[in-house]
């Protein structure tokens, strides 16, 4: 059993964290379930130039936003996230289930609900910081689909290329291939409705659990922001607030100000006591992105991150 942990622990240090933090493809793992919860415990990843790398990379993110030489280590809450992760992506896989097997969509959506509400807030603002040098990127994943017409039929396939027997003799067999890239957020479409939507919903779950890089993407179109006990907290202490500050400082003040109005708005009552804190952190938020617009010269942007991470 050992053994087998120690293999799909490397699974996913390889196939989907590196990656993610790197840049580069993703190759997903069989779901892990409450499996993530404990494979990161006492592990790290073997390969110590990979390793070597993945710090290197997640303190020069963390270094965008705060002045920090070194982070925390990976620990069992980190590969926790990514098994999550991993999980959720899975659900948008078409060759998961079958006609007779539809459920293992929803079944799988529950799962990554369960894990993620399992999963600790981070201890500190420190903690926060290195969730999300970790995972900050995640709103870049996307998936490449590709088309395939020919003279008597066509075909598509969702993140995977075509095979190649379908490309042979273009000219003659009239073959056209279209690609196009797929975002995070829109990859549950297409799947059964109730897949779609459960897929955002969990999404937004996911999201939870690193409350740093929440806030970084909250003028993302979908799932819309909401404020939750992970966020609140890490606002709660000025250290916390200079960071939520300063991932928020990277986009435009209307869409800054409408996605904290509409979380604002929309506060659930279980964090109603909190309705103070929020809206003093909104207005000081506000008030700084405005302050900034006003120093800042004319055309000039906050720069934006790029990746070539894929699944």
């Amino acid at each position: 059993m050992a053994d087998e942990a120690d293999e799909r622990f490397e699974e996913l240090a390889s196939g989907l964290l590196a990656p993610l933090v790197l840049g580069g493809k993703i190759t997903l793992s069989r779901p892990f379930g409450r499996l993530g919860l404990t494979l990161g415990e006492g592990r790290q990843i073997s390969d110590v130039d990979l390793d070597s790398r993945v710090e290197v990379a997640r303190v020069r993110r963390a270094r965008l936003i705060a002045p920090v030489d070194t982070l925390p280590d990976l620990e069992a809450s980190d590969w926790a996230i990514a098994a999550a992760l991993n999980d959720l992506l899975q659900a948008t896989n078409h060759e998961l289930g079958g006609m007779l097997t539809m459920s293992r969509y929803p079944k799988l959506l529950r799962s990554v609900h369960e894990v993620c509400e399992l999963i600790p807030r981070p201890r500190d603002v420190g903690s926060a910081l290195a969730r999300h040098a970790t995972f900050g990127r995640v709103m870049e994943l996307g998936r490449t689909d590709t088309s395939v017409s020919w003279w008597t039929g066509s075909a598509k396939f969702r993140g995977q290329p075509p095979p190649t027997r379908l490309l042979r003799w273009r000219e003659l067999r009239r073959v056209q291939v279209d690609t196009h890239r797929v975002p995070l957020v829109e990859m549950g479409e297409g799947m059964p409705p109730n897949v779609a939507d459960g897929f955002l919903r969990a999404l937004g779950a996911w999201l939870g659990c690193t409350p740093l890089t929440d806030l970084a993407t909250s003028t993302r179109s979908s799932p819309p922001f909401a404020w939750s006990p992970g966020t609140i907290a890490l606002i709660a202490t000025r250290p916390g607030r200079t960071l939520a500050f300063r991932v928020l400082a990277r986009h435009a003040l209307e869409a800054v100000r409408a996605a904290l109005g509409r979380a604002t708005g929309a506060l659930p009552p279980e964090l109603g006591a909190y309705r103070p804190l929020v809206e003093e952190f909104c207005k000081e938020a506000t008030a700084g992105l405005e302050a900034l617009n006003d120093s800042a010269p004319t055309g000039r942007k906050p720069p934006a991150s790029r990746s070539s991470s894929s699944t």
